[in-house]
C-alpha cells in the first residue's frame, strides 16, 4: 500500500465522523424570527488607540515619528484604525434606525453587568475580538454574531462573511426573516486545583502595558474571589472557544508536564507547552502546529527510497489531505492536545501510552513550572506553577451560540 493510501484510509474514519455530524448540522430548520431589544457593540481597540494610550505626552506628530522610527507604517495603521470606525458607525446607524438600544463597550470597559444586559453580543473588528466577547459569555443562551470591521486586510474566519461589512441592515432583516441558525461551538472549561490559584490574571495584551484604564480582567477577579479563606478548587469563569496553552512563559525555557489523559496512566513530560483545542480552534493554532509541508513530506519519501515513484503534485495532495483531517467540527464535544517540542531521548524515551497529539474527552494536567501561564484563547492569562493540577473538559451547557446567516 502507497504511503498515499495510508494517509488516506488511516483518516478516512474520523473525517466520516465528522462529515455526517457536519451534515445533520447544515440540514437544520431555520430558527424563529428574531429581533434583539438591547445589543452591546463589543469594539476592537485598534493599534492606533493602543499607541495613543500607551504615549499620552506624545502630540501627533511625535506619535508618527515614533511609529516609522521603529519600522511601523504609520498611515497604514491609521487608516485600519478609520475603516474600524467607519464600521462601528454604519453599525450604530443601523441600530438607530431600527429603533434597537445599544451600548458600546471594549475591553477596557466591559463589565459583567452590561454582558448581563445585552441580548446579543455583537463584536466588531476580526476574530481576536470575537474570542474576547465569547470569553465573557458564560452560559449557551447568549447570541453572538461578529462583524469584520476591516475584511480588506482582515480574514474574520468566526466573523460574519466580508460582504455584511458593508450591508449591515441586511443582517438584521435576515435574523428578522429566520434566515439563519445557531451554531453550537463547543468551549472549554478549566479548572484549577492547588495552594496558588487565585492570583489576578491579566491580558497578554496589557501585560506590558502603561494604559491607566481599569482591566475588567482584574476588577471581574475581585468581583468573583470568595471572601475569607480560599477554596483550593477553581472554575475559571472565562471559557475558552479555541484552545487553552500551558507552559512555561518564557518561551525558550524547557515546560515539565505530568499529564493524564482519560483514563491513562500520567506521564511526566518535557515540552515547550501543551495545546489543548477544541473544533473552532482546530484550524487555528492547533492546525499551525501540526501543519504538514512539502519538504518533511519528501524528506521521508527520499529516506524510505521512493521519492521517484512520487510527482510534485502527489506530494501537495498528501500534505493537503493531512492537513485538511486535522481540522473538526466546532460543534463537536472533544478536546484534542498537541504536545509541542515533546523531548524524546534514551532519558526521556517515547511512551505508547502519551502521543503527541491526539482526543480526548478530559485532560488534567499538573504543572511542575517555575513561572508557568494559563493562557486562553491567546489572550487572557492566569499563574500557572509548581503544583497547580488544571482539569480540561467540554460540556453542553457550556457552548457558544454563535449565529451565522443563511444566504
Amino acid at each position: 500500500m502507497t504511503a498515499l493510501a495510508h494517509l488516506r484510509r488511516g483518516s478516512s474514519g474520523t473525517q466520516q465522523l465528522f462529515k455526517l455530524q457536519s451534515a445533520c448540522a447544515f440540514f437544520q430548520c431555520h430558527e424563529s424570527s428574531f429581533v434583539p431589544k438591547r445589543v452591546l457593540i463589543f469594539k476592537k481597540i485598534s493599534r492606533y488607540q493602543i499607541e495613543k494610550n500607551s504615549n499620552p505626552q506624545l502630540n501627533e506628530s511625535e506619535l508618527k515619528h515614533k511609529l516609522v522610527s521603529g519600522g511601523a507604517n504609520y498611515d497604514a495603521i491609521k487608516a485600519v484604525h478609520y475603516r474600524t470606525k467607519e464600521t462601528e458607525l454604519r453599525v450604530v446607524k443601523a441600530l438607530a434606525d431600527l429603533d434597537i438600544s445599544f451600548k458600546i463597550r471594549n475591553r477596557y470597559n466591559v463589565d459583567v453587568d452590561i454582558i448581563a444586559w445585552a441580548d446579543l453580543i455583537l463584536p466588531i473588528g476580526g476574530d481576536g475580538t470575537f474570542l474576547m466577547a465569547s470569553n465573557l459569555i458564560r452560559n449557551n443562551t447568549k447570541p453572538i454574531i461578529g462583524i469584520n470591521s476591516d475584511p480588506e486586510f482582515s480574514e474574520g474566519f468566526l466573523m460574519l462573511p466580508s460582504k455584511y461589512t458593508n450591508l449591515i441592515d441586511e443582517i438584521f432583516e435576515k435574523l428578522k426573516s429566520g434566515h439563519f441558525k445557531h451554531l453550537m461551538r463547543s468551549r472549554i472549561r478549566t479548572t484549577l486545583h492547588g495552594e496558588d490559584i487565585w492570583q489576578v490574571p491579566f491580558h497578554l495584551h496589557d501585560k506590558n502595558s502603561s494604559s491607566p484604564q481599569e482591566k475588567f480582567y482584574e476588577s471581574h477577579h475581585n468581583l468573583i474571589k470568595p471572601k475569607g479563606d480560599l477554596p483550593k478548587s477553581r472554575h475559571l469563569p472565562w471559557l475558552a472557544l479555541n484552545e487553552v496553552f500551558i507552559g512555561e512563559s518564557l518561551s525558550a525555557k524547557i515546560s515539565i508536564l505530568h499529564i493524564h489523559l482519560g483514563n491513562e496512566n500520567i506521564q511526566k513530560v518535557k515540552c515547550s507547552g501543551m495545546c489543548i483545542t477544541t473544533g473552532t480552534g482546530s484550524s487555528s493554532w492547533y492546525r499551525a502546529i501540526n501543519y504538514l509541508n512539502p519538504q518533511t513530506v519528501e524528506d521521508v519519501l527520499r529516506m524510505a527510497g521512493c521519492k521517484d515513484n512520487y510527482s510534485s503534485e502527489d506530494v501537495k495532495k498528501i500534505c493537503s489531505d493531512f492537513n485538511a483531517q486535522l481540522q473538526y467540527p466546532a460543534e463537536q464535544p472533544i478536546l484534542s492536545y498537541v504536545i509541542r517540542d515533546m523531548i524524546i531521548n534514551q532519558v526521556w524515551p517515547s511512551s505508547d501510552c502519551l502521543l503527541p497529539r491526539g482526543f480526548c474527552n478530559t485532560i488534567s494536567v499538573r504543572s511542575q513550572c517555575s513561572d508557568g501561564e494559563l493562557v486562553i484563547d491567546g489572550g487572557i492569562a492566569v499563574h500557572w506553577n509548581i503544583g497547580t493540577m488544571a482539569v480540561f473538559e467540554i460540556l453542553e451547557q457550556d457552548a457558544l451560540k454563535n449565529i451565522t446567516l443563511l444566504d
